[in-house]
């Protein structure tokens, strides 16, 4: 292949068959067999495994690790024979994490690779969020980015890649809403690239697939549409040179007339506003907590972790990340106690402006820490990070969407960036949980907040 910005691309919408690698290798090659050439194939999200799983166990049966999968070798063959490149959705398992992946496989190989951040409902049961970040990928015919079905909801990542260079996005995806397909011209259009959404057809269970892959120019329009039902292997000629092209009119430019000082929702670190409205939501819970008793709050706590044993994440994770509980918080030390038997159970241990990770060992060995009166572990020190699966934190408040409002100290906000790899859960009590909780750039986000289900506070309906 010469290093040109004109190219043949294809999208290859089928229906995976659910479980069987094999099977979908072997329609994949028909389906090729039964094309013209292209330069670049995009194939569907989980075009190796099928999607709608019923259980962890069935997920984990038809995953791979990149560098030892049949699918993988299967594409890396075509794409020598054919001299063509190949994006297709992959589910990945690395250790024992799974992801909902797209490769980036030429002649010569894997040469990319991106993990699904924004997973889609029960895709949080099976999968980790993305932890790759957004890379753009240097091709022989332009630079390249990639997406995963649900993540074309959040214009950021768009704009993000766009920004890097990318002059098409590939998106093999796995859609059952019926938006996506009309709000990818918008996104071709604000940033002016190329996308290839690449979707699938089908039945799996109780949903069903919406098709219609497309691909759009920068100017927003359709060049590639397939059916609703039908597989389709659609190809049309591109160059992708006409991504360069960022001017609107000739006194606009889609990214030179930006006004970024001006588009951030969070305060300035420091700003007194934030941090007033921080001081008296505090107050304010302070004052909710007050209404129950110390054995009602322990109660409650207590059923909060009875269901979260139950949690999808707790039971696959192996090395858990926790906090030895304040008496108004929901109760963690019997829980810690029994698990701590089958399951790594790490604490934090304030030491200067950030918590030190550090192993349970019995409650023989925590001692009074200086902050907060909090019992902290004297077991050796946990640096291990990467292999971290789970994190479980305490707070005052919550969003149903992950803002989290701690005591003030900052810690787990400065700790929680290096657990990259680990899936972040807050736990509270239900008048705990806020519409809206007041955060800043340096508060980090959690993905999931699990609370019991008593009656939820007026403020919050």
């Amino acid at each position: 292949m010469t290093n040109s910005s004109t190219l043949r691309i294809g999208l290859l919408q089928f229906a995976p068959k659910l479980g069987d690698i094999r099977a979908n290798t072997d329609k994949i090659e028909n389906l090729l067999e039964e094309s013209q050439p292209a330069n670049l194939w995009v194939l569907p999200e989980l075009a190796s495994s099928g999607y709608n799983f019923s259980s962890l166990a069935e997920a984990e049966a038809t995953s791979e690790p990149l560098n030892q999968s049949k699918y993988i070798d299967f594409l890396i063959s075509k794409a020598q024979t054919l001299d063509t490149w190949f994006i297709s959705g992959f589910n990945e398992r690395e250790n024992h994490r799974l992801y909902n992946s797209s490769v980036l496989i030429g002649p010569k190989g894997i040469m990319g690779i991106y993990r699904k951040i924004h997973l889609f409902n029960r895709e949080k049961l099976f999968f980790h969020p993305g932890n790759k970040g957004l890379p753009v990928f240097d091709t022989p015919y332009g630079k390249t980015g990639m997406l995963i079905c649900f993540d074309w909801m959040f214009p950021e990542v768009w704009r993000l890649m766009a920004l890097k260079g990318a002059q098409i996005i590939c998106h093999p995806s796995n859609l059952v809403l019926p938006f996506c397909q009309t709000a990818i011209p918008g996104y071709a259009l604000t940033n002016k690239i190329f996308v290839a959404t690449t979707n699938r057809v089908g039945k799996e269970g109780d949903l069903e697939f919406t098709g219609q892959s497309v691909l759009v120019n920068p100017r927003g329009e359709y060049l590639l549409k397939g059916s609703r039902k039908n597989e389709d292997v659609m190809t049309v000629k591109i160059d992708l040179a006409e991504a360069n092209d960022k001017q609107v009119t000739p006194l606009n430019h889609a990214f030179d007339d930006r006004h970024e000082e001006i588009y951030s929702l969070h305060e300035k670190p420091g700003d007194t506003s934030l941090m007033n409205e921080k001081k008296n939501l505090r107050r304010e819970i302070k004052e909710l907590k007050q209404q129950y008793t110390p054995d009602q709050l322990k109660e409650t706590g207590i059923n909060v972790m009875n269901e979260f044993e139950k949690h999808p994440r707790f039971i696959s994770a192996k090395t858990i990340f926790l906090y030895w509980s304040l008496p108004d918080e929901v109760p963690t030390h019997e829980f810690i106690e029994k698990w701590s038997k089958e399951k790594k159970i790490l604490l934090p241990r304030v030491v200067g402006d950030h918590l030190e990770l550090r192993e349970y060992a019995s409650i023989e060995s925590l001692e009074t820490g200086t902050s907060y009166g909090i019992q902290e572990p004297t077991g050796p020190v946990f640096t291990d990070f990467e292999n971290v699966d789970l994190v479980v934190t305490p707070g005052l408040a919550f969003s149903a969407q992950g803002a989290r409002l701690g005591r003030g100290g900052g810690y787990y906000d400065r700790t929680l960036p290096f657990l990259s790899n680990a899936y972040k859960v807050g736990v509270g009590f239900s008048f705990q949980i806020l519409k809206y909780v007041p955060y800043g750039e340096l508060d980090i986000m959690l993905d999931e907040v699990v609370s019991n289900s008593d009656i939820q506070p007026e403020r919050l309906i």
